[in-house]
């Protein structure tokens, strides 16, 4: 290729350029999640961890919640992620809708399964404590399922599906009923995809069961969670089913795994210009971002953290670049 000096340059045209017609912009139009302020991964976890305790929320607790609560702005769902803090959960623990420190009541447990009453518990923690539940079950007997009622807003079910995940389990969570699940019917799974990103499937069936073809979909979520966890009757309860399944208790790993690897690379793939890529690969890449150079977070968004911040008498959070 021959230098700088070699390329021809086009010159300047002396005529005043045409003038085009400008498009007012509105106040109103929204920043692009690009040029957001970022902020470090683990802060924004603490941060909000801080302000759950501040509510009485017990520390441990206060941890997992945060985490499934920032769920979404690490992975690219921001409009599910932290905003949620000020609009959902905290006025539910300001009102008692939420009660911080409830214990849950054990109704049945049966080896394997088991049927807890979460007595208006925090979702954000009790969903996450069900499966790490459902996993201890499953480690030895193979699987685990915990049916489980009496929980507030708990977020994204597809993040406590992926408690799972770590234990080399698939974990699958479904959720109906209830004020915040409304008509919707969330259902998340995630599984091992071998040598590929783990495969993290986070849906509403909602719109599915306005579509009578479909609708048998909503009611299978609606038998799972609901029926069995005994809230079929309760408007104003939540159920859930959470299941945790040890593949390799019923074949050996390096199977299973192979067996993973061929299933999700198969998946992968171009069509006109675009890679074609399943539910769990994107969401991986955005965290993988996140955590290196930082959390996008709105202006407003921001604005809430660093006011409830300093309400506490902590530091506002740290922009990073």
């Amino acid at each position: 290729m021959g230098s700088l000096d070699e390329v021809p340059l086009r010159p300047r045209s002396l005529r005043p350029a045409r003038p085009t017609a400008t498009q007012e912009v509105p106040d109103d139009t929204p920043i692009p999640e690009q040029v957001w302020q970022r902020v470090p991964a683990d802060e924004l976890v603490t941060l909000v961890s801080l302000i759950l305790v501040a509510h009485d929320v017990p520390d441990d607790r206060a941890r997992m919640a945060a985490e499934a609560l920032c769920h979404g702005d690490l992975t690219g769902s921001p409009e599910t992620g932290v905003v949620d803090l000020s609009r959902i959960h905290l006025p539910a623990l300001e009102n008692g809708e939420v009660a911080p420190r409830a214990e849950p009541l054990m109704i049945a447990d049966r080896g394997a399964a088991a049927l807890i009453d979460y007595r208006r518990a925090t979702g954000l923690w009790a969903v996450g404590d069900a499966m790490d539940r459902a996993v201890t079950r499953a480690g030895r007997f193979g699987v685990g399922l915990i049916s489980m009622r009496g929980v507030g807003p708990f977020g994204r079910v597809g993040h406590h599906a992926a408690r799972a995940l770590p234990h080399g389990m698939i974990g699958l969570v479904m959720a109906a009923g209830g004020a915040e699940v409304g008509s919707g019917h969330p259902l998340g799974m995630a599984a091992p995809a071998g040598a590929y990103p783990e495969f993290v499937l986070d849906v509403d069936l909602g719109d599915a069961s306005r579509n009578p073809q479909f609708a048998g979909f909503a009611l299978l979520v609606d038998v799972l969670a609901g029926v069995l966890s005994g809230v079929a009757d309760h408007e104003n309860d939540t159920g859930l089913l959470v299941l945790a399944i040890a593949p390799t208790t019923l074949r050996s790993a390096d199977g299973f795994y192979r067996a993973a690897s061929a299933l999700f690379g198969s998946m992968l793939g171009w069509e006109g210009g675009t890679p074609i890529r399943y539910p769990g690969w994107r969401e991986a890449q955005y965290l993988e971002q996140c955590r290196a150079l930082g959390v996008p977070l709105s202006a407003p968004v921001r604005r809430q953290l660093d006011s409830l911040a300093i309400g506490l008498g902590l530091p506002p959070l740290t922009s990073m670049g």
